[in-house]
Order: structure tokens, then sequence, then C-alpha cells
């Protein structure tokens, strides 16, 4: 299937890029990809520590409850 010269996707498809390797562009994305990557790690890991400190929060609770029955 041919999209026709005048379809308005293949338009901005030439208007914003071309058919040459650029080298910087490249390694711009790659630097994007990587921050991205290690935002969303940090991000599972803060989870997983606020998940580890409400359940440790959750277990003294239960225990000064058993203390004050006592």
């Amino acid at each position: 299937m041919v999209l026709p010269h005048n379809d308005p996707n293949i338009r901005y498809i030439e208007k914003h890029f071309n058919g040459q390797r650029d080298e910087d562009v490249i390694d711009k994305l790659r630097t994007k990809g990587d921050v991205y990557e290690d935002s969303v790690r940090h991000s599972y890991e803060l989870y997983n520590l606020a998940l580890y400190k409400d359940s440790i929060a959750n277990h003294l609770q239960r225990e000064s409850k058993i203390i004050r029955n006592l």
C-alpha cells in the first residue's frame, strides 16, 4: 500500500525527518531513553521502599496495641 504524496502524514515525515543518519540525534535519544529508564527504576524502588516502610509501621502498630492491652 502506497500513501499519496499529498497525505498529511507523509508531508510531516518529509518536513521533520531526513534519510541521513545523524549520530548526535541518536546519542541524544539514547540519553533521553536512559534518563527515562532511570526515573522509572527510581520510582519503582521508591514505591517498594514505601511498601516496606508501611508494612513495618503496621507491624509496630499491632505490637503497640498488644503491649497496651497487657
